[in-house]
């Protein structure tokens, strides 16, 4: 596959990263391959609204049919039907229904079946060993912004694994994970909505929403792994925290990532109506997860907290203060993202706080114990 890279101004990219926020689309790069779909259906004589109908925001089922005569789908059901292929040529099942956002009481059930807590392990794979700071030179994108999905999807693939006796293959398994993440989060949406709960304190944040393909392959894409149309796999969030392990197709968790499954969470194990999504607990194993194995990340938070200890608590005197320590071929627009995306795992983490005065924050440091371990050791 031809690798190609493009500059485009910060304006086009900001713009684009919008619809990309608002669950339009998988990542910039999944926009600006639809982009080059639609342009090369145009060349060849469809009309605007025939790429509307067929479905404009989404890849083309066939990689040979640019011009789009052909159904569509998003690359884990690319993933999915590959597997299948592997598997005799199998049909896929077509009388499931159709995903509209209508959350089914056996559906909740099932999702919440499948990310209890397990005591005891029988019927559980073994581990891979985690690797300290094995992942140095990978840092963790920017809209990586909140950490209960890796709990989550912990959770999710240690009760699988107990269950089945084995660790899954990754494109047999996504579609599942995926659904059942999004069920988590449009629940916890309705429990943000009705608890009224501001930005910074929004639970579902991270998490798919049902009737929203787009959010779910940004959620596989960015916590777990993103699968080309030639089956490679890149690694998200969870490879990188060293919580999981990709064995070619096979993901298995770590034995720090096993750990991580067994802690006991707030929304998990309890409320689903929680205030908080991880625990103490949680926040503080992830703090030492970072200061044992992911080096990268170690020190772009160490960035941030010492900026703030010096007095840079607004968002402008901090991103000045931090903006030089990173990658000089950033564009601003690539390190305000990356900065945005510290500051909200820093938060999830309990080392840094956001305090609103009306629409403006200031940032302060949480707990001082927990951060001097972080920033000394």
């Amino acid at each position: 596959m031809p690798l190609l890279a493009i500059n485009i101004s910060d304006k086009l990219f900001l713009d684009i990263k919008e619809y990309v926020e608002k669950g339009k689309y998988q990542s910039p790069e999944s926009f600006l391959e639809i982009a080059a779909f639609n342009q090369l259906a145009l060349e060849r004589g469809a009309t605007p609204a025939e790429l509307i109908e067929k479905g404009h925001r989404k890849i083309r089922r066939d990689d040979n049919d640019p011009v789009g005569n052909g159904p569509i789908r998003t690359e884990s059901e690319k993933a999915l039907a590959k597997a299948v292929s592997r598997r005799q040529s199998a049909p896929i099942a077509r009388n499931a229904p159709a995903d509209d956002g209508t959350l089914l009481p056996e559906e909740i059930e099932a999702a919440t079946e499948r990310l209890a807590l397990i005591t005891g392990s029988n019927g559980r794979p073994s581990p891979k060993p985690a690797e300290p700071h094995s992942k140095s030179e990978n840092r963790v994108w920017g809209q990586v912004n909140r950490l209960f999905s890796l709990k989550l999807a912990c959770r999710w693939l240690s009760t699988v694994a107990a269950s089945e006796g084995k660790w899954p293959r990754y494109d047999a398994i996504s579609d599942r994970l995926a659904d059942d993440a999004a069920t988590i989060g449009t629940l916890l949406e309705q429990a943000d909505t009705e608890a009224n709960r501001k930005r910074d304190d929004l639970l579902a944040t991270g998490l798919p929403r049902r009737g929203n393909s787009a959010s779910r392959d940004r959620f596989l894409s960015q916590f777990l792994a993103r699968i080309t149309r030639a089956g490679h796999i890149f690694p998200g969030a969870i490879w990188q925290y060293e919580l999981a392990a990709f064995e070619d197709s096979v993901i298995c968790l770590t034995d720090r990532g096993q750990e991580f499954a067994d802690l006991k969470n707030p929304l998990l194990d309890g409320d689903l109506k929680a205030s908080v999504a991880l625990a103490e607990e949680e926040s503080a194993f992830l703090a030492e997860q970072i200061r044992m194995y992911v080096a990268v990340e170690l020190d772009d938070m160490r960035v941030i907290l010492n900026a703030v200890a010096e007095g840079k608590i607004t968002p402008g005197d901090l991103f000045a203060a931090v903006s030089d320590e990173f990658p000089k071929d950033w564009s601003e627009v690539m390190t305000r993202t990356h900065v945005s995306g510290l500051i909200a795992r820093l938060g999830d983490l309990r080392l840094l706080k956001r305090k609103w005065r009306g629409r403006n924050v200031n940032y302060e440091l949480g707990d001082r114990h927990q951060v001097e371990k972080f920033l000394n050791n």
